[in-house]
C-alpha cells in the first residue's frame, strides 16, 4: 500500500490508485444507484479489520446498512458508528457522508463551501457520497473543485441486456489515467482486469 493511503479492500483498485489518500476529502459519485455506498462500506469494512474508527453519517437507519453489507458478505462493525449529524471530532480515521446532495441541493454555495473547509480542517479521511444531477451544475463544479479528489462511477448499455461500468476519477492527488473497469458480484465491487479490445 501507498504511503499516506488507506486501503480500500478492492485489491486492484489500491494497484491502481495507491487506495484512498488519508486526512483528505474525496468525492464519490455516480448518476444514482447505490454503488457509491458499497464502495464506502467496503472501505469502512477494510478498516474496521484494522481496528480503526469510521463515522457513517446517512439517513438510513443502521439496520438498512447492515442489511445492505451482508448482501455483499460484509458485517457492520460496532468500530463503525452511524448518525445523522456530524460530530465534529478528529478521534475518527474515515467520515463517510452518504447522500450529500439531497440535502445540499437547495443551500447557499458558501454554506457548501464553508462545510467543505471544515471537513478539511478536521484532518480526517472524508467520503462524501453523492447523485449527480440533484444538485445544480453551479453546485456540483464548487464541491467538486474544493474537495482533494473525485472517484466517479458510471455505467452505460452494452448491446441489449449488459451493462459495463467503470470507474473514472478525473481529480485525485495523483493523476489516476486508467478507466477501471468493475462488476458486482456476491462480495462487492470487483475490478475486471480482462482487456476489451
Amino acid at each position: 500500500m501507498k504511503e499516506g493511503y488507506i486501503a480500500t479492500g478492492i485489491k486492484e483498485f489500491d494497484r491502481i490508485t495507491g487506495g484512498i489518500p488519508k486526512e483528505k476529502v474525496i468525492l464519490v459519485e455516480e448518476e444514482f444507484g447505490n454503488i457509491k455506498s458499497l464502495f464506502a462500506q467496503q472501505v469502512a469494512v477494510e478498516l474496521a479489520k484494522k481496528n480503526r474508527k469510521i463515522l457513517y453519517i446517512t439517513q438510513r437507519s443502521r439496520k438498512e446498512i447492515e442489511e445492505q453489507m451482508q448482501i455483499y458478505g460484509m458485517d457492520l462493525d460496532e468500530s463503525i458508528e452511524t448518525s445523522d449529524k456530524l460530530i465534529k471530532s478528529d478521534d475518527y480515521d474515515l467520515i463517510i457522508i452518504e447522500n450529500f446532495s439531497i440535502p445540499f441541493s437547495e443551500r447557499e454555495i458558501k454554506e457548501i463551501m464553508d462545510l467543505i473547509a471544515d471537513l478539511r480542517k478536521m484532518r480526517v479521511t472524508v467520503l462524501i457520497l453523492s447523485d449527480r444531477g440533484i444538485m445544480d451544475k453551479k453546485r456540483e463544479s464548487v464541491v467538486r473543485a474544493m474537495v482533494d479528489g473525485v472517484i466517479q462511477f458510471r455505467f452505460e448499455a452494452e448491446g441489449v441486456d449488459r451493462i459495463r461500468r467503470s470507474i473514472v476519477i478525473p481529480k485525485f492527488p495523483h493523476v489516476v489515467d486508467e478507466i477501471i473497469p468493475f462488476k458486482v458480484d456476491g462480495s462487492g465491487i470487483v475490478i475486471d482486469t480482462r482487456r476489451r479490445v
